[in-house]
Formats: C-alpha cells, structure tokens, sequence
C-alpha cells in the first residue's frame, strides 16, 4: 500500500497544472473523442446501426476533454470553484449515464426512449445547477436550509451516490446478457464490461486514495480513451439487433407455439403466456399442475379426442370447426444431464387436413367410399392379433355387374354398386370392416365374432336388397361367402379361400374361385 501511495504521489507531481504532460493528454483524447464522434455518425448512417447513445457519449467526452484543456490554458484551476470547473464536473456526471443508456440500447429490446434520457440526466442537471448557485452566492440562505459551501459536501455524497447507480444499472444489463444469450453471442458484452470497469477503477481509485483533481481528471481521460475504444469494437462483434433477437425471454414469448416447460417430475413450471392467449383455444394451465392433468382437461373441457394416426396429435372439435394439436416433447439438459422437459404444442389443422386427404386418396374407395385394397391390407395386419379373434371373414360378389356395365353402360353399374355398399354399410355390424377389393366384390372383417353373426347380416342384407328393385338394371343381388379365423396360428389366406370358395358355390360354378382379397406376407408365417 505504501508503494502505491509513493507511486501515486509521483503521478500526482507529474500531472500538476500546465504540465506537459498534462497538455498532450488532452489534446490526444479531444482528437480520439473528435474521431470516434465521426465513427459514431458513419456507423449511424452507413451500417444501421442504434449509435444515437454512443455518439452522445463521445461527444460528453469531446467536450469534457476539451474544457479541461482550454481551462488549463487559460490558467483556470480544475479545483477551484468556477463555471469553467463546475462544468467540467457536470459533464463528468453525464457521461457514465450516456455510458449506462448506450449498453441499455445494444442488450435490451426495450428502446431507449427520449423520455428515459431525461429522466436519467435529471439528477446530473439538477447536480450542476445547484453547484452553479453555489458559486454565484456562497451564503445564499433559501429559508432554513443554507446553500453555501458547508452543503458541498452532500452534493459530492448524492454525486457518488447516482455514479453507484448508474455503475450498478450498467452491470446488471450485462450481466442480464449472459443469463439471456447463448455463449457465443456475449463477446460483445465482455467489452462493455471493459468499458464499464475502466470508469468505475479510475473513479473508485481516484476517490479511494484521495487524489487531487487534476489526478482524477488524468485517471478519466484514461478510462473513457478504453470505453469508446471497446465500445466502438462491440460494434462489429455484436450490434443490438443480433443480441436482441437471441435473447431467450424475447424469443420465449416471441413463439407462434404454445411451449410448456415441465420439470423431471412431470409438472409444469412456466409457459409463454402471450401464444397461449392469442389464439389458441386450449384451457390455461396451472403452476405445478401434472402435465398428464393438464392433457386430460383438454381432452374433457374441449371435447377433445386422441387421433388414431398418432398419440401425441389432440383433435378438438367446436360447432363450426376442427381444430389439430401435435404436443412434441423435447429434452432440457446440459452436458448429459437432463432437467426437464420442454412441450411444444403446434396446431397442424392445415398439415392434418392434407394428411386425411392423401389417406383418403390412399385407403378409400372413390366411388363407394368404402375402405380400398390398401386399406384392407393394412387391416388384415392389425387383426391378425389375439385381439381379434376369432375373425369373422364375410365375401361379398356383386351378381350381373359386369352385365350390366356391358348392356346399360358404367353409370348403370355405378348405380349398382352405390346402392349395394350403401346397404352393407348400413347392416354391417358395430366394429367391423368394410372394403371394396375388387371390381364386383366386398369383404367384410368382423373382429370377435362367429358363423351366426354372419348369417344374421347377410339376411338383413338380402331382405333389404329385394327392396331395392331397380326399374332398369332390376332386383340387386349379392352372392355371398364366410368363414372364421379362429386362432393366429392360422394362415389368413387358407381362411379367406374358404370362404370365397362357398360364395363360390353361390354363384353356382359361373367362374373361377375369386383370389383378390388374399393377402401378401412379408414374411413366412412362423
């Protein structure tokens, strides 16, 4: 401590008034303030970038600088109590605040607004007027409270006090940076923090060991020659508009899709209320309220049901519209370790609506719109299963279509064919599976039931055909074949032939045994 006071002593002689030295340095730093002035403006003007703040610091300093180098030309004591020297004291007041609203418009997507200039160059003002009053009158006395020199000391306390805030404002918008931004986006913050603590050591030090004025002044001109000079690099790193847009709050509530973070447990924690209360017709959800909760109250409250295609899609249906939800889950960890969870809920109305039509391209039947070929493969598949056994397996061949399309032409048959399906549908039982497989014939896959249920609908089905006389084509008719799959260990297709070859025999030998609906194996059965 004593070698610092010895050093510091030694600056002090070195840096007395109309020294040298003294001169060099100010003018080198009203050049450096003059330059960066102009870098400020082309900044502004060429690369649109927010450095309305920096060029309003810079300035500061230009004419903080420059009052000190006139002054001590002219023979004016920096310590003495003049305009000259009180000017110099409120400009020095006013550029850590420009210092403070300059890192404010570069990491902060709240602009600075001319009212919020103001309000922060009040006390810096209000500071220097009352130093003005001062010297104009030491014993002025305004009703009980005496403005005159013994009060000096409480301005420098409020001074001290506003250059607190102002320091400890700065740094917590940086250090809001680094709880905000990813990693490589805070370089340019680091060089504000340099531009910060540059001022703060040479007040801090200046104040500390009680250097003289012309001390703090050459301690200053230090520290605002590195400001400008890391603040002007931030630039180039980094500019407002990257450092905003990556700013994690901004973006959180920025999204179209409603987002929910939920602990290891289960249990949400937050939410991006703004998606939430756009647009989206979902309940809201509760702090800490189970997440499978949470999805059970959309199904109940929004009449909503799980969609066949996939678990995580929630279909909700109002009066007039359906609406379509995917609920994506992603993994919140860092290095390996897992913290939560965060749930995106996306509404695909548009892309699910697409998806229905290419499956209904794919698995119905344009005509009849009952379910095709493909569908019924896919079908078998499933059913092929303990669940579904035993497997009722009814093959239904359209009598005369073919005729028909011969003699009164397609229109005919299509009529037919509309009146023949549409009766099918209408007596086929609850549950079961109805596709058209080929030209003239229909399957019918009836999970868990048995010969006698097959007997019922094909006589409902008869009945209601023979009420159906056509006055063109004539009575409709359908032969009709079935049989049931028992056990999984037996093969579909012996099955299915089985019961083409009785719908067979109903149609009385008129041709070859029907193999449409057999269906391929991917692989041998074991």
């Amino acid at each position: 401590m004593d070698n610092f006071n010895a050093a510091l002593e030694m600056l002090r002689e070195q840096f007395e008034e109309g020294s040298l030295v003294w001169l060099v340095l100010f003018a080198m730093l009203t050049v450096i303030a003059a330059m960066y002035i102009f870098r400020g403006v082309y900044i502004y003007f060429k690369k649109s970038v927010e450095s309305k703040n920096y060029m309003m610091l810079c300035i500061s300093i230009f004419i903080w600088a420059f009052l000190i180098l006139s002054g001590t030309f002219a023979g004016v004591d920096a310590e003495e109590g003049t305009l000259c020297s009180l000017a110099i004291k409120g400009i020095g007041f006013i550029v850590p605040v420009f210092l403070m609203l300059h890192i404010w418009s570069q990491v902060s997507y709240r602009p600075v607004t001319n009212n919020i200039r103001v309000l922060w160059l009040i006390v810096p003002i209000l500071l220097t007027g009352a130093g003005a009053l001062m010297i104009r009158d030491p014993g002025l006395d305004l009703g009980s409270v005496p403005l005159g020199y013994q009060n000096v000391s409480m301005i420098i306390v409020v001074a001290n006090l506003y250059f607190v805030i102002v320091s400890i404002k700065s740094y917590l918008l940086c250090f809001n940076v680094f709880y905000q931004m990813p990693v490589h986006m805070r370089r340019s913050t680091y060089q504000m923090l340099i531009a910060i603590s540059a001022i703060v050591i040479a007040q801090g030090v200046s104040t500390y060991f009680g250097a003289s004025q012309n001390m703090t002044n050459v301690l200053l001109a230090i520290a605002y020659i590195i400001a400008m000079n890391t603040l002007f690099t931030a630039f180039f790193i980094a500019n407002a508009a990257n450092v905003i847009v990556t700013s994690r709050d901004f973006v959180f509530s920025s999204l179209s899709t409603f987002v929910i973070t939920v602990s290891l447990k289960g249990n949400i924690l937050d939410w991006n209320r703004k998606a939430k209360d756009s647009c989206l017709p979902l309940p809201n959800p509760k702090y800490k309220e189970p997440y499978v909760h949470y999805r059970k109250r959309i199904l109940e409250t929004c009449n909503g049901t799980v969609s066949p295609h996939d678990g995580n899609i929630i279909n909700i249906k109002s009066a007039d519209s359906e609406n379509n939800f995917l609920c994506y889950w992603h993994e919140i960890g860092y290095k390996g370790n897992k913290f939560g969870y965060l749930i995106e809920i996306a509404d695909v109305t548009n892309i699910y609506t697409q998806l229905r039509n290419i499956e209904g391209i794919a698995y119905y039947d344009n005509l009849t719109l009952l379910f095709n070929r493909n569908a019924y493969i896919e079908q078998v598949k499933q059913l092929e299963t303990s669940e579904g056994m035993p497997l009722l397996i009814v093959i239904g061949d359209v009598n005369n279509l073919k005729r028909i399309n011969d003699e009164f032409g397609h229109l005919s048959g299509d009529k037919l064919l509309l009146t023949v399906t549409r009766i099918i549908k209408e007596n086929a039982p609850k549950g079961s599976f109805v596709a058209r497989i080929g030209g003239d014939e229909i399957v019918v896959l009836v999970p868990r039931s048995d010969e006698d249920q097959a007997k019922t609908f094909i006589a409902a089905v008869t009945r209601m055909l023979d009420e159906a006389d056509d006055p063109e084509t004539g009575k409709p008719s359908v032969s009709w074949g079935y049989s049931v799959m028992y056990d999984t260990s037996e093969d579909y297709n012996d099955v299915f032939r089985a019961a083409d070859a009785i719908m067979y025999e109903a149609k009385r030998k008129s041709r070859e045994v029907s193999i449409s609906g057999v269906v391929p194996h991917d692989s041998p059965k074991q």
